[in-house]
Formats: structure tokens, sequence, C-alpha cells
């Protein structure tokens, strides 16, 4: 039987996250799905772990690098042991909710999408370095709708405006069909390119230049979870993740200056490493394309503007902002810089906002779940069941067009 799913899992020695997750997997339905973890030079424990979830699930395999590679090397390894018509990639600390596969299939039998991508739940480990959030469950209940967004103005937008990665339709929020990948591959060597870039966020942007259009569940289809060594959490709280930012560096074997664009300054921002894999997969993929252009400024203004979301990295970000600043002439004035603000950081317990932005806090220590695997059980729980209605272009058939 031709499998029509492969989940791949890249891991980097986190046993004790790494069965959470797969039990995640394990639970979904049918048997048209594969599972692929793409073990970054792990020890006996992960291969315990691994060995133990073989045992629940015919089709699990473990692709183990004998020495330590960089992220997108080894997600390129793993890529290339899935055989599956869609791949998705899920963090070894985050998790699929049990409907999803079955989700999935109904969108992709009723759209035949090449690119589905969807809005995710957010899951605190109890042993997260953001302390105020550990064990906490934030659930976005969303809506139904399932929409087409159009690739290439989604692609402007992103370059032109700072986006949160997480609104980017990767791979890692998402399922991109075989087609789409191998398009960018016959072209480049590989899909994640360019290799020295973060796998996330630069397979977000390609899949926008791969596709004509893409489909996007607003219904949460999946948990980000965030543990101690979450590489994504240590560099969005910034004050707290140089630990984990360090080590990080260290296995890529390249530090923030090697990896910043010529045209940028260095930073540990995320905002800025955005910005730059945008800047290196231009000068790969559209040099001469002067719709989709890096607007630094738009960079610093932001930078300034949000200053106080981590009030404890204040002098680091605003240094960075002053420097790019400088370098590529903007004026900052003054009266922009907000003062620096230390507020009292407290968890969301119950609902909050309203329509698509309400979200659910749920402590689940008192819930009695500390792992991604039960969280996913109970932000389903607090969900309604899906039962799409699709949005504009009125047509469901996805057109084919490779990017030139």
């Amino acid at each position: 039987m031709d499998l029509q799913f492969s989940i791949l899992v890249p891991t980097r020695q986190r046993p004790d996250t790494l069965l959470a997750t797969l039990a995640t997997l394990v639970w979904q339905t049918g048997d048209d799905y594969e599972i692929v973890v793409a073990d970054n030079c792990g020890d006996e424990e992960v291969a315990a772990v691994v060995n133990a979830v073989q045992q629940r699930h015919p089709r699990v395999k473990h692709v183990r690098s004998d020495r330590v590679i960089p992220m997108a090397e080894n997600w390129e390894r793993g890529l290339a042991a899935c055989t599956g018509e869609y791949v998705s990639v899920l963090g070894d600390d985050d998790g699929f909710l049990p409907s999803t596969l079955d989700a999935v299939r109904a969108l992709v039998a009723a759209t035949h999408a090449r690119l589905i991508n969807w809005s995710v739940h957010h899951y605190w480990w109890p042993d997260t370095i953001v302390t105020w959030n550990r064990n906490r469950l934030y659930v976005s209940p969303g809506n139904n709708q399932i929409m087409w967004v159009q690739s290439r103005a989604a692609l402007i937008e992103s370059y032109r405006n700072v986006v949160n990665f997480g609104d980017l339709p990767s791979i890692y929020t998402g399922f991109v069909h075989r087609d789409v990948i191998n398009s960018v591959i016959d072209r480049y060597g590989a899909y994640f390119v360019p290799r020295d870039m973060s796998p996330d966020i630069i397979s977000g942007l390609i899949n926008l230049a791969y596709t004509d259009r893409y489909l996007i569940s607003h219904q949460a289809l999946a948990l980000r979870g965030n543990s101690r060594r979450s590489t994504g959490t240590s560099f969005w709280e910034r004050s707290l993740g140089k630990e984990r930012r360090t080590d990080y560096q260290r296995e890529e074997g390249k530090t923030v200056e090697q990896l910043a664009h010529p045209s940028m300054t260095a930073s540990e921002n995320v905002g800025f490493i955005i910005a730059w894999n945008k800047l290196h997969l231009k000068d790969l993929m559209f040099p001469f394309d002067n719709e989709i252009q890096v607007d630094l400024s738009v960079l610093v203004r932001h930078t300034i503007a949000n200053l106080n979301q981590d009030p404890e990295a204040y002098d680091d970000n605003l240094a960075d902002a002053l420097r790019l600043a400088e370098k590529i002439g903007f004026a900052v004035d003054p009266k922009s810089i907000p003062g620096k603000a230390i507020d009292a950081r407290r968890p969301l317990q119950g609902p909050a906002g309203s329509g698509a932005n309400m979200c659910i806090g749920v402590n689940c220590t008192l819930a009695n779940v500390f792992d991604v695997a039960g969280a996913a059980r109970l932000a389903e729980a607090m969900s309604s069941p899906m039962n799409f209605r699709l949005g504009s272009p009125a047509s469901v058939e996805e057109p084919t067009r490779k990017a030139g």
C-alpha cells in the first residue's frame, strides 16, 4: 500500500520529550502513514525510546547520524527517508492532536491541496525556561474556516513586513506534497536551502515560492511544545535562552556573525534572524525580483516598538536596533523609543480575547497533565470537532505551476 503521509521527527538528545511526542503519532488512526525519526547522534536512551515505539507502530524508521550535524542537514537526511505523498515535520517536544491525520485526510480529499498549513495550540513543558508559563496549555479555539491563500501575495507580504515565522506555511506547521519538495530538490539539490539557514523558517518561504496557493486551517491541528532545550524558545525569550543558544551555535558550527546577511548586523534577536533568512533565500532564489524586498527600517521600528516584550533583553535589543539603523542609514526618532518597563509575568488562566483571537489558559498541573501527549488530548477535548467550511477562492483544485 502506498503511504499518504510521512511525519518526520528530527531529534537531538531529548529522549524524555521525544517519547511523549511519538505517543501523539502512534495514536493516529489509519495505516497510511509512517513516522521517521531523524536522530542527530543520540545516545542509547534515544534508541530505547524509538525501539519502544517501533513495537507499537509497524512503520517507524530510525535514521541516526554517527556525529552531531547541523539542524538543516539532519532534517534533510530525515526527509530523504520519507516515502509518503505528503510530508510534515514535527518537533521532538511538539505533538499532533488525536484527530490531526483524520482532519488532514478530509482536507486533502476535498481540496487536493499541495500545501496545507494550520494554526497551533501552545504547550509549555514543566521544565521550560519561561518559568511563569511552566506546565501551561494555551488553547486557541479558532474557527472551522479553511482558507485558500495566494502564495505570491503572501510571499511579498512576508518579505516586506515583520512576520512571525509561525505565520509562514512551513513544513513544520503543515503537510507539503512530494511534488513541491521534489521541485525544489531538482533545482537546488536539497529542500532546506540555503543549508546554513533555519529549516523551519526557510521552508515556509520556499513553499510560498513553489506553490500558487495554499490551504490554511484556522482551527489548530497540532501543539507547539516549549521545553527546556527548545531552540525556538531560546530565541523568542532572548534574556533566558543564552545557554541553549550557545549549545545550538556550537552544534551548528557557525556563529551569528557568520550567519548574518552582509546587509545586516549580527544579533540574537529572533526578528533579525528571520530577516537574514529571507535575505539569504532571496539571493539564492529570486535575486532580481524587485517585488520581493526586505525593508530593514521596518525591522528597526518593530524591534524598538517591542522592546518591553522581553524587558530583561531591552538593552541588547535596543543596541542591536540602533546598530542596524546606523548601518542602513535610518534615522531613529528618540521619541519612538519606549521607556523600560518590567512587569510581573503572570500565566493566563481561563479565557481571554474574543472571536478568532480567543485563547484559553489551562493549568495542566491541576488537570494532572505533565507532557505534550496529555496536553494534546486535553486540547482536543476543549476544541470543537472539525466541520470545515472552505473560503475563497471558490475552486478547490490547486494549480501545479512551479517557480521559475
